[in-house]
């Protein structure tokens, strides 16, 4: 099974206007040293970067920064995703089940505070990435599904959970006009953002060079060792050697390419997603969509949509057409890096009738896929992310596994870790809730 990156992968909506960082080398060989490598330049990687840097430069003690990047700058997962940022109810409802009461309020105000945390970094540094504070909409059309939730958010609204208020349930004879979508059970409600996150991270990416960093677009790195110079390691990449004194792994997906430790640990997963659009003599009667969605066809079964300024919407899933059970890991879509084809050319077809017959107002308007595109994920066997030392290696740092959901995770994270690294603590002294702790423990929690 081949762990590092396509050289051809599909063509993103979201990649569709390449920045002019891109394909930026800072030289044409990597320095001989540096401070701190940070392996990837998506939100991961970006944001700690810009974090760490900023938080240095305000001690008036600036590190070498350098991210090293296989492909593209931010031609990966964030590249590639839904572009919305929500907390789901279902979600919060999987970790009460699995982690009580306490960390799941922990994990539903770290998650919910993405939101602000994307929205502050937007207006500081002026980033135009089309950002929208917005509602989203958990839909469900699973009666079972439905009734269950809806009686344990009762549950928890008595028991006074101090998340429950940040959540509104919808039903009724009209719920198809209050939320824009046809044919469902229920609905509940709560805040959300959309955004380019492509836009964000290149237009945050700019800044971390103008703080002082370095950046190897098309540099993937070969192999790490350690330096025969105490407390330092050594990179190996396309473009020459690099020593470190810290490594930090921002990789995901591509995790195991390069520490083969995290084989069966994190493992690669692909989803597919569609820019989809009514047909042009449609388009002026299909009204805009004002907010975003996960749409819950059962418990196993969700898609989500996020529409956009310019009249489209951007539609992610079709998990029912090419996973049929719940341990059903093949690799037409698990255990692969491969973004340069379509899981299926069916779920294509499978988004325009959603368009076409589930979104109100969009009936027969000729709802097409204008693009279509696959990205590689990280998953984990607890779908918590990997975060902190590297067990048993000195110097190397992970931030990665995010099993889809990282742009619900990693700004605060990056504000966080950088801290830690900057400050020299322990990830215990930090705000990080050390369930994301990469730990030997976790380490043998392993797919196979």
């Amino acid at each position: 099974m081949r762990s590092t990156s396509m050289d051809n992968a599909t063509a993103s909506y979201w990649l569709s206007s390449p920045h002019r960082l891109a394909s930026f080398r800072s030289s044409q060989t990597v320095p001989q040293e540096s401070d701190v490598v940070i392996v990837g330049t998506g939100l991961a990687g970006v944001s700690l970067a810009y974090e760490l840097l900023k938080k240095c430069s305000e001690g008036g003690n600036t590190p070498s920064v350098t991210l090293l990047e296989a492909r593209q700058a931010c031609s990966g997962a964030t590249g590639r995703n839904g572009g919305h940022v929500k907390t789901s109810l279902p979600a919060v409802k999987t970790w009460y089940e699995k982690y009580g009461p306490q960390l799941t309020a922990r994990l539903v105000a770290w998650t919910g505070a993405q939101r602000s945390a994307i929205k502050r970094i937007v207006e500081q540094e002026s980033l135009e990435c089309e950002l929208l504070v917005t509602r989203s909409y958990d839909v469900f059309y699973d009666p079972a599904q439905a009734t269950d939730t809806k009686a344990w958010l009762l549950e928890m609204r008595q028991r006074k959970a101090e998340w429950v208020d940040g959540f509104q349930w919808l039903e009724g004879p009209h719920l198809d006009q209050m939320i824009g979508v046809k044919g469902a059970v229920a609905a509940a409600g709560g805040p959300a953002i959309s955004l380019w996150p492509y836009k964000f991270v290149m237009g945050l990416l700019a800044r971390v060079l103008k703080l002082g960093a370095s950046l190897y677009t098309d540099t993937p790195v070969e192999s790490v060792d350690d330096s025969d110079e105490p407390g330092s390691v050594k990179l190996s990449t396309s473009r020459g050697v690099i020593k470190a004194k810290k490594v930090i792994y921002a990789t995901n997906g591509y995790t195991a390419a390069i520490l083969p430790l995290y084989r069966a640990v994190i493992v690669p997963f692909r989803g597919q997603m569609s820019q989809v659009v009514p047909t042009t003599t449609h388009a002026h009667r299909c009204p805009n969509l004002t907010a975003t969605y996960n749409l819950y066809h059962m418990p196993t079964s969700v898609d989500y949509l996020n529409p956009r300024p310019d009249g489209s919407i951007i539609l992610g899933g079709g998990i029912s057409h090419y996973r049929r059970a719940d341990k059903d890991y093949s690799q037409s879509w698990f255990d692969t890096v491969d973004d340069a084809t379509l899981i299926r050319d069916s779920i294509c077809s499978y988004f325009e009738d959603i368009a076409n017959t589930k979104l109100y107002g969009w009936e027969r308007r000729g709802a097409r896929v204008e693009a279509s595109w696959t990205g590689i994920m990280g998953a984990t066997m607890d779908s918590l992310p990997h975060v902190g030392p590297v067990p048993g290696k000195e110097n190397q740092w992970i931030m990665a596994g995010f099993n889809g959901g990282g742009m619900t995770m990693i700004v605060t994270l990056a504000q966080e870790f950088a801290d830690v690294l900057v400050a020299g603590k322990m990830l215990e002294e930090s705000n990080i809730p050390l369930i994301f702790k990469s730990t030997p423990r976790r380490m043998q929690a392993r797919f196979w």
